[in-house]
């Protein structure tokens, strides 16, 4: 029974945090001490809830408060942990893009660099510092200006200044130095950027290399010049010609006429013989004529074909200039489309024109063929010949006209020479249905 008495006491004890004090009554202590052990607890459960109308009137307000501020604070922590799993997510998000922008950049084929909104780089793709050489580090801030040109300092600068104050996207060119020490053009467009509160946030910028578009650029312009050179030259040529030799011919010519008239007195055959040197003198100029007219154009290359027009072309030189040129053809149609057969016509005129002019010899040989895939015209002499690497580097215009008259026609000009070796020019032109391919040969055949 003491055991009993003790553990009873010890329930008692903590029983007050659990049940109300009327439950411990006088009649209700003298129950449970009577009762045995395992019918105290149920005895004990059984009283508090027989009070429990008293105490859910007493104290119904607070339970419904405490129920209520259970329920907000599981609100409260579950949105705390929504709002904490979403962040996550964010920066996942926010660094898997970031990663995806520094892939992007670093394989991009352009320079792509970051700066904030006071100018300052912030970022630079891998391709940039293998471009420039050294580290990120190194080119951050304003140390990449380092690299630019001395003289394209100022104005890079200065664009980069005014795009910050108008906060408005800009392109610039530039040299910028290569990790080699070369200095490269360089294309570089900027356009804005923002934050997520729509604020400034800098630029982002690409930079491309466009060297090769300056180099090609200067030498066309310089083309141009030389073209326009080139015209004019012919120009006065063709006046001199005109001027200097058939007018002055055809002046002569008004002269004889009428001095034919006043000697002849009558006699029939010494106006045979004025007239008979007069009509010769007459045929010589209209030959000059014609000759100087195919030099422009030749007719018989519409009507005729190509291998009539170079016929006639190497008959007319070989008159003019004195020498032996010997023309041949082997199966070529006359039904050439006019562009290939004006550039083989046009590159052959060149051709035996340089030839004649530099190469110190009197006969030369020009040879026209068509295979199945190709039509070629090739120009040959044996005379001083020239170094084929140096001429090209200094190209004068003629070879620059031949190579592009092939190129025109998607064909291939070869050129063999070498000095007191002789010369030989091929072009070749695919037949229409062939694909062909642009080039320009150095070497032996």
């Amino acid at each position: 029974m003491c055991w009993k008495m003790a553990r009873l006491r010890l329930f008692l004890s903590v029983s007050p945090f659990f049940f109300p004090a009327q439950a411990f009554s006088s009649e209700n202590v003298l129950i449970l001490y009577s009762v045995t052990k395992r019918d105290a607890f149920g005895v004990l459960i059984r009283s508090r809830f027989s009070a429990p109308v008293q105490f859910q009137e007493l104290h119904r307000e607070l339970i419904l408060f405490g129920i209520l501020l259970i329920a907000f604070q599981a609100m409260l922590i579950g949105g705390l942990l929504l709002q904490l799993a979403r962040g996550r997510n964010s920066e996942a998000s926010l660094r898997q893009s970031e990663k995806r922008f520094r892939e992007l950049a670093d394989r991009a084929p352009s320079l792509i660099w970051m700066c904030d909104k006071n100018g300052q780089i912030t970022f630079q793709s891998e391709r940039w510092i293998a471009f420039t050489g050294g580290t990120s580090q190194s080119r951050m801030g304003e140390g990449w200006t380092g690299h630019i040109h001395p003289d394209d300092v100022k104005s890079v600068l200065d664009a980069v200044s005014q795009a910050l104050k108008c906060r408005k996207g800009f392109s610039k060119e530039y040299r910028l130095r290569r990790a080699d020490g070369v200095y490269r053009w360089m294309l570089d467009v900027a356009s804005t950027q923002f934050d997520a509160d729509g604020l400034f946030a800098g630029f982002i910028g690409s930079a491309i290399d466009v060297t090769d578009q300056k180099l090609a650029q200067e030498a066309l312009e310089k083309m141009g010049g030389r073209l326009i050179e080139a015209q004019e030259r012919e120009r006065s040529r063709i006046a001199r010609e005109l001027h200097d030799d058939i007018c002055q011919r055809l002046a002569l010519l008004s002269l004889e006429l009428e001095q034919a008239d006043g000697t002849s007195n009558g006699s029939r055959a010494q106006m045979n013989t004025n007239v008979s040197h007069i009509r010769k003198q007459c045929a010589e100029i209209a030959t000059d004529v014609q000759a100087l007219s195919h030099a422009l154009h030749s007719s018989k290359l519409d009507y005729l074909g190509v291998v009539a027009a170079i016929r006639s072309f190497c008959e007319e030189l070989s008159k003019q200039q004195g020498v032996d040129i010997q023309f041949t053809h082997d199966n070529v149609s006359s039904r050439l489309p006019r562009d290939v057969s004006l550039c083989l016509f046009r590159v052959a005129q060149e051709a035996l024109h340089n030839a004649i002019k530099h190469s110190g010899m009197s006969r030369f040989a020009v040879h026209l063929r068509e295979t199945a895939s190709d039509v070629q015209v090739e120009i040959g002499d044996s005379g001083a010949g020239f170094d084929v690497e140096e001429v090209m580097k200094n190209a004068g215009l003629g070879l620059v006209s031949m190579k592009e008259r092939t190129h025109l026609v998607n064909g291939t000009l070869l050129i063999d020479s070498k000095p007191n070796r002789g010369t030989k020019i091929v072009a070749r032109v695919p037949l229409p249905g062939d694909t062909g391919s642009t080039a320009v040969v150095i070497g032996r055949i």
